[in-house]
C-alpha cells in the first residue's frame, strides 16, 4: 500500500505537532511565505579503489571495487515546496 502526504499535509502535521509539544498554535504559511522548509539529509559518496598506475580495481564480475574506509557521507539540502510529495510504502 503507499500512502502519500503533500506539502500543505506536511505542514498542517508540522502545526498540530507544535501545538502539542509547545502548546502553541502557529501558522506555517504566515512565518516565511516565500521561504519553502530544506530537507537536509546524508548521501554517501564512494570512493573506488585504485592499483598504483590509478587504474580502478575491478572484482571477479568486473564491477569496481568500493573502499568503504575511504567513502563518507556527505550532508545536502533539497528544497520541500509545495510540488513536493512524500511517499511511504506499507506491506499489508
Amino acid at each position: 500500500m503507499q500512502i502519500k502526504f503533500d506539502y500543505y499535509d506536511l505542514l498542517r502535521a508540522a502545526e498540530l505537532l507544535l501545538k502539542q509539544r509547545l502548546n502553541k498554535d502557529i501558522d506555517l504559511d504566515k512565518l516565511s511565505p516565500h521561504d519553502y522548509p530544506s530537507i537536509e539529509y546524508k548521501e554517501r559518496v564512494f570512493v573506488y579503489e585504485k592499483h598504483k598506475n590509478g587504474k580502478e580495481i575491478k572484482d571477479e564480475h568486473g564491477f569496481r571495487k568500493v573502499d568503504w574506509d575511504k567513502s563518507e557521507y556527505v550532508t545536502k539540502h533539497i528544497e520541500f515546496n509545495d510540488s513536493s510529495d512524500i511517499t511511504f510504502y506499507v506491506g499489508e
